[in-house]
């Protein structure tokens, strides 16, 4: 008689993690989440720092040496570093890249020559299965019991698909898109539309100038994606206005708070210009500018951030234009 053969176990999926921040440390805390709901994903993390790198392992994740040993053989990478950093980090994760992974980023910026995020990670590597995660994701809502709620964008429905699974027993709602290029122009906008917000709370502009300034914003966001190719839709949904209106009741944000801090003379602990939203406001004013797109919020911040500009009467300039009807 035969002896029965062993039956065959499925190979666990492995995801990867590359970046220490907030992104990562809720991603992986995502990640756990599914695990424990008995999805079984192998999790590996790369981060420079060392508190980083206990933030990996205290999420119970593998901590690796190098972003090529992260990366290599990976079924799903998870980019978790802002767009500045995006092509260096790319770049590097290149030898160890492969068509087929799965790759996700939730990076709200642009990089030079304003690039969106996308485009700088095929443009180093050889991924293609590229998908953003944007609209009103906030981690800090992660231990109310609520379910978080963002929208995610892929040309490829399996990678969608991909992420639907990996998040499967995570308290998340995802709302999908193939429009690629407007999720993630609405994410960079956000961030400059915060940066004014500060800008002008600082300057001791009113709520309703600022509420305003987020109305720019993502008219500007509307202006520049029909320049690009994006759906008008996307910048009326849950990557549009779905982030710009939850977010506009906390001041606790880094972007408002680095704005308020720059407007009114305070301590601006870090390094506006490396900020996500103000390189997107100086790459996105040349831009506009080189292509015709009327971008008159994105000019302001630039202006205030880079030339030395005051806020309130370069901001009042922006709100004493007429402001139209149209994103797009």
């Amino acid at each position: 008689m035969a002896k029965p053969t062993s039956p065959t176990h499925a190979k666990k999926r492995r995801v990867a993690v590359v970046g220490g921040g907030r992104f990562a440390y809720g991603a992986l805390g995502m990640v756990r989440a599914a695990n424990a709901g008995g999805a079984g994903y192998d999790v590996v993390g790369w981060a420079r720092s060392d508190a980083a790198k206990a933030m990996i392992k205290d999420r119970g994740a593998v901590v690796a040496d190098s972003v090529t040993a992260a990366v290599s053989g990976a079924d799903i990478v998870i980019v978790a570093v802002p767009a500045g950093s995006i092509a260096e980090v790319a770049g590097i994760a290149a030898a160890a890249a492969s068509g087929d992974q799965v790759v996700v980023h939730a990076a709200r910026g642009v990089g030079a020559g304003f690039a969106l995020p996308h485009e700088l990670l095929r443009g180093a590597t050889c991924w293609k299965k590229i998908v953003a995660i944007g609209g009103p994701l906030y981690l800090d809502d992660a231990g109310t019991g609520r379910a978080l709620n963002a929208a995610i964008g892929s040309r490829f429905d399996e990678a969608i698909d991909a992420v639907r699974a990996l998040l499967r027993g995570a308290p998340i709602r995802l709302s999908a898109t193939h429009d690629v290029k407007g999720l993630e122009l609405c994410g960079a906008m956000s961030n400059v539309g915060h940066l004014a917000v500060g800008l002008a709370a600082g300057a001791g502009l009113g709520e309703t100038d600022q509420g305003l300034l987020h109305v720019r914003a993502l008219l500007e966001a509307g202006r520049l994606g029909r320049a690009i190719g994006a759906e008008r839709a996307t910048f009326s949904g849950l990557a549009g206005v779905g982030d710009l209106i939850p977010r506009r009741v906390s001041s606790q944000r880094k972007h408002r708070d680095v704005g308020h801090a720059v407007a009114s003379g305070g301590d601006a602990d870090n390094d506006v210009t490396a900020l996500e939203g103000a390189i997107t406001a100086r790459e996105g004013a040349l831009w506009a500018e080189r292509h015709h797109v009327d971008a008159p919020l994105l000019h302001a911040v630039a202006s205030i951030l880079d030339g030395g500009k005051a806020a309130g009467p370069t901001l009042l300039s922006v709100l004493d234009t007429e402001l139209g009807l149209q994103a797009a």
